[in-house]
């Protein structure tokens, strides 16, 4: 799986959809520190956002998480009482490596009963594979009912609203075209007919003045 480091790290630092204070037991590779390493619990504090579950150190949640678990292909299960651990529940992947098990299996242990049904639930419900299986549920359901495909009667409607509002943008430019030309038009015959005006009446002026100055040729 191919991911950003740096993006991953700055989902961490906001808000989880659950958090708290889990004691995890990571699963036993084959590595040559885990042969004489016997497994053991930690307590870790626990940020799940989305299908990402972080683990910090207790009380340094400001300094970045020490790891995260992708939950995708992953099988989350309760946990029988073993060793004093009662409230217990497990996380296991699929490993694809020649030099390991086919599983990787993490247990984690809470306080009481209750905490370990609130994150059995969040962390069934987080992945991706989850709510894609909702949505065809659903989708096969609206189909038997209705006898149409709802998604692709919803892409039907937006292509067909889309397609109206840009006739309807078309309208409106076209329309203020017209009305510019309009305008200039009424702009410009206002423009000649006070432009005949004020010849005209620069001609009656004109001709008033001869007269008069015949006039006065004759009188005088």
């Amino acid at each position: 799986m191919r991911f950003n480091d740096k993006e991953i790290a700055k989902v961490s630092y906001t808000k989880g959809d659950l958090e708290g204070i889990l004691n995890h037991m990571r699963p036993q590779g084959n590595e040559w520190s885990d042969w004489y390493q016997q497994p053991c619990f930690k307590e870790r504090y626990f940020k799940l956002k989305g299908n990402l579950l972080y683990y910090y150190r207790v009380n340094e949640q400001d300094q970045g998480p020490l790891g995260v678990l992708v939950l995708e292909n992953a099988h989350v299960a309760y946990e029988r009482p073993h060793k004093g651990i009662h409230f217990a529940f497990s996380l296991t992947f699929k490993v694809q490596d020649k030099f390991r098990d086919n599983e990787a299996k993490h247990i984690f242990s809470c306080r009481c009963e209750a905490d370990v049904n609130t994150w059995v639930s969040a962390l069934k419900t987080s992945s991706y594979e989850y709510w894609r299986s909702q949505c065809i549920i659903l989708r096969t359901k609206l189909a038997m009912k209705t006898g149409k495909d709802p998604i692709l009667e919803y892409l039907k409607n937006h292509n067909s609203e889309a397609n109206v509002n840009i006739k309807v943008e078309i309208k409106k430019t076209k329309t203020k075209e017209t009305k510019s030309t309009f305008y200039s038009q009424m702009e410009t015959s206002t423009f000649y007919s006070s432009s005949t005006t004020s010849c005209s009446s620069e001609r009656k002026v004109s001709s008033v003045n001869e007269t008069s100055s015949v006039d006065n040729f004759i009188t005088f």
